[in-house]
Order: C-alpha cells, then structure tokens, then sequence
C-alpha cells in the first residue's frame, strides 16, 4: 500500500506540473500611481485615472506589504476613486479645508514618482487655482510627474487639501514643464460618505505646524498615510468606452467636465446624506468663523453658503429642469427665512415699500411671523434693496434648498416628510392660506439650516424665466438669461402635488402677478 500511495504521489506531482507549464502565468502587477489611507479600515483615495480598465489592483503601504484592492467608489469626472484594502494598524491622513487655500501657500506632495519602490515627498506652493469647466483645480509648482497620480497634497498642517490628478493639455499640444495639478479634497465629499463611521467633523481639526511637531516627525507620518498603487490593466482594445469619457490617458481630463454636460444622479443613502449634513455644517461653521476673524459679522438670520459646485436640476423631472449639471458658485449669503408680514411692515412705514395687494393677511395682528405675501415681483425686489440685500438668483435658492449632492427635497430623498404634512382628504388646512409662522417644521430644514424652502409658499428670485435655460446657462455663477415675459418662482406649499415640491422645480409668473402663496427671501453678495 505504501508503494502504491507513493506512485500516486509522484503522479499527482507530475500531473500539477504538466498543468503549471500548460497554465500561461498571470500578469504581474505593474506600478500606475499613488494613493493616500483616509480611513484606517483600509479606505485609499486615488485618482480614478490610476485604476481606470484595471482588473486587478493591489495597494502597497510602506514596508512593502501588499494588499488586493476593491473599488468601491468612484467619481470619473472629478478624476477620484476611493478603494478598500483588508489590511489592519493602518494609519490614516487628516483631511483639511480646501477652500481655505491660498495663492503662494506651502504645500507637500507625497507619492511615487515614476512608479518607484521609495516614497518621494517634494515641497512647493500653490501657484495659481483654475477652472476647468466648473471643476476648481489647484496649481503647484512641487516637482510631481505621473507616478505621483493619486497622491495627497498636504498643508503645512499634514492635512490632505488635494489629490494630485492629470496634467492639463495645453493647445500647442505641449504640456508646460513644472505644471502640476491637484483636486480639492471637497470634491471627494460624496465618496467619503460611503465609509461607515467616517466622521466628518475631524476635517481641519490637524496639529498646528507652530504646536511643536518637529518637521521630520510630520514628513513621517505624510509618508505612512501614503501607498503605492499597481495595475493589471485590461487591453485597451477590449475595454468599451462610452463617447465622452476618459480613457487611461494622463495627459487629458475627463472630457465630462467640459461646459454644462449632464451627469449621472449619484446614489444618495440616508447615511450618506447624514454625512454629507454633517460635512456641508462644518465646511459652513469654519467659513463663518474665518470671516469673523477678518472682522465680518454676517447677520445672524442668514446663513452662509461657502463657494463651491452643486448638483442643479434633475434627469427625470420636468424638461425644463433637465439636465442634472454641476453649477459652481461664489459664497453667499441667504435668509434663513422668509420675509415676515412685520418686517415688510417697517419697509411700508418708512416709505420706500408698498403694501402686499391684499393686506387681510398682511395687517392681522396675530399673523405678524408669517410669511408676507400678495407681492410682486418688482415689490420683492424693493425690499431687498431697503434691507440692504437683493433677491437670490435661481441657482443660489437651489444650492441653499439642496446641498451638494443632487438630493430631491432639503432633508434629502424620503418622501415620508411629506406624507406627515400634507393636507388629507377633508382636513384642514393651516391658517392664513396654508401658511404657518416661518421656521416650522424644523425638520424640513436644508443643510445649511435655511428654513421653509418647501412646505410654505413660492418665493421670487432674480432670474427671467426661460424653459431651455439649462441647456445654455453658465456653469459659474449663472445669473439667468437677459431678457424674458417672466420671472422664476421656488418653492411651494405642501398642498401641492409631489413634482413641484422638489427642490429642481422651476415656477414662473408675470414680474406685475401677485397672490396668496408669493413671498419673498433675500440674499447678499460675501463681503
């Protein structure tokens, strides 16, 4: 029996290694860029163009541990993907505020160059901070080349305030020599939101470079946020690329951040949103906290909305409300309420506003918290210059009303809210034409804590009316189009149907109409 197991042995052992030499070996991995642990489950970010067509990535950290990676997140017109590892004692990078560079700030740029075994860190300053469509990009002077893809840019705080992405194309064809460019770490918000636990209220919290860290011992923790990123790429051949996208191409962006091309609804989970709250809140919190420091005190009835893009628009509304586009827009200021029928009335007895054309609503002294209503346009827009403001443009009601992400109403995409408001059957409806005092439910607030953006009445903004605006319209501060018959109207009450109570939907009336459910909300230019 011995014997025969033992010719079963050097049989079966022949038989694997017939097979092996019949078997063509894999691909081995091959080095394409650099990455940075943002979470220490094993969350990398990278650039997207570093794993585009791969069917196999692995993630090496420091020491030379490997590690396959799984793609969990990506957002192809931004130039980002976030990947997760199965590796443990991870040491993971703090997140800083993008939108507090400046011209000529210090930076570091940590990475692999030329796809090198040895991390290279290489120091420089933001020298200029473009556009790209509406994608706002940072310049660096640091010397990075395409190994360095995907790595982090920190600040001088060790916090991650960019990811290193392509180069730019220059018209002559010819990409200028120390011309190196990095995506704000704000862009990577919605793929952040997809890591369990990862709590957004750490963003700008890093140490104080003045705290006494000593330079070598920051350099090193940079260098163990850092990884190595290697590819199996799929032939290029065979990978099927939809007309508009990117390719695996390092000298060209994603071609969807050109002028106004729609793009995908992201998919918001209530968690995601929870997150994307929590970020927009901070973000809003350490904006207003620097203009004070500047000695700016906005008001305290509005909010501001830092500068930044958003999702306008929806893919399966309206057509005029179509597409879904990124918009950019400057930081703004907006009431967090409405106009109230006893703050119009200081504007009527100091004589520079008309009374609303019905004042029942407008002279009942119990109503004095209510929105004010039966204006025109040409009456809304009086106030605001009294009060020393103007009215919103249509982009900016929106930004307010919806946060970044693309989501349907203020609290996001339940439409369980709406059900528990409005009116039913034989019910009544709430006094004063179905308004309530400004301020309530508090759970229909936006994310930067604007009230009564649905559920209350419509409001008046800047924008003439134009059913293809969209189509045209700037993706940098849009201000309508030129010349119109009417002028747009946001928001509505809860007894109107579901479509019109999304936060895309786009009412329009005569500048001379005014009635029971028109109102007025104001902005203000940053100062």
């Amino acid at each position: 029996m011995k014997i025969v197991a033992l010719v079963l042995t050097v049989c079966m052992a022949g038989l694997e290694a017939a097979s092996a030499l019949e078997r063509p070996s894999l691909p081995s991995e091959r080095p394409s860029g650099s990455g940075v642990i943002v979470h220490q489950d094993g969350y990398v970010l990278t650039a997207h163009h570093v794993v585009s067509n791969a069917k196999r990535i692995v993630v090496v950290t420091p020491g030379e541990f490997r590690a396959p990676a799984m793609l969990v997140s990506a957002d192809q017109e931004h130039d980002l993907a976030l990947l997760k590892v199965e590796m443990i004692g991870l040491t993971e990078a703090p997140l800083g505020y993008a939108g507090t560079v400046r011209l000529d700030q210090d930076v570091i740029a940590v990475g692999y160059q030329f796809g090198l075994k040895e991390i290279t860190v290489t120091r420089g300053h933001v020298a200029a901070v473009r556009m790209r469509g509406v994608q706002r990009v940072f310049q660096v002077d640091a010397a990075v080349n395409p190994g360095n893809s995907g790595g982090a840019l920190f600040n001088r705080r060790g916090e991650v305030i960019g990811i290193l992405t392509t180069k730019f194309t220059h018209p002559s064809g010819i990409v200028p020599e120390g011309m190196a460019f990095a995506v704000p770490i704000s862009y990577a918000t919605p793929l952040l939101a997809n890591i369990p636990d990862f709590d957004f209220t750490t963003v700008g919290r890093g140490k104080d470079p003045k705290a006494g860290r000593q330079n070598k011992e920051m350099i090193g923790d940079l260098a163990r946020t850092s990884v190595r990123i290697e590819t199996v790429r799929v032939p290029e051949q065979a990978v099927s690329v939809p007309s508009g996208t990117a390719r695996d191409n390092p000298s060209v962006l994603p071609s969807r951040l050109r002028h106004n091309q729609p793009v995908d609804m992201p998919a918001v989970t209530e968690e995601a949103i929870a997150k994307t709250n929590a970020f927009l809140r901070t973000e809003q919190e350490e904006e207003t906290r620097k203009l004070r420091e500047r000695g700016e005190n906005p008001p305290d009835d509005m909010a501001l909305i830092p500068a930044g893009e958003f999702l306008m628009g929806t893919e399966d509304g309206l057509p005029d409300a179509r597409p879904l586009h990124r918009v950019y827009l400057s930081s703004y200021l907006i009431d967090r309420y409405e106009v109230t029928n006893i703050q119009y009335r200081q504007c009527v007895d100091g004589g520079s506003c008309a009374p609303p054309r019905d004042r029942e609503a407008f002279d009942e002294p119990t109503r004095l918290q209510y929105p004010v209503v039966n204006v025109t346009w040409s009456q809304a827009r009086v106030f605001c210059q009294w009060s020393g403001k103007r009215l919103p443009t249509e982009a900016e009601w929106e930004k307010a009303a919806r946060g970044t992400d693309g989501r349907r109403y203020p609290w996001g995409n339940s439409e369980t809210v709406i059900e528990q408001h409005q009116p039913k059957g034989n019910e009544a409806k709430l006094a004063a034409n179905g308004l309530g005092p400004i301020g309530t439910p508090s759970s229909t607030a936006s994310p930067y804590g604007v009230y009564d953006l649905v559920g209350s009445i419509s409001e008046w903004v800047k924008d003439w009316y134009a059913e293809d605006f969209y189509a045209v319209s700037s993706s940098r501060d849009p201000q309508g189009p030129l010349r119109g018959s009417f002028r747009v109207l946001r928001g509505a009450g809860w007894n109107e149907r579901l479509p019109e109570l999304r936060i895309s939907y786009r009412g329009w009336d005569e500048m001379s109409y005014w009635g029971p459910t028109l109102g007025i909300r104001c902005a203000m230019d940053l100062p």
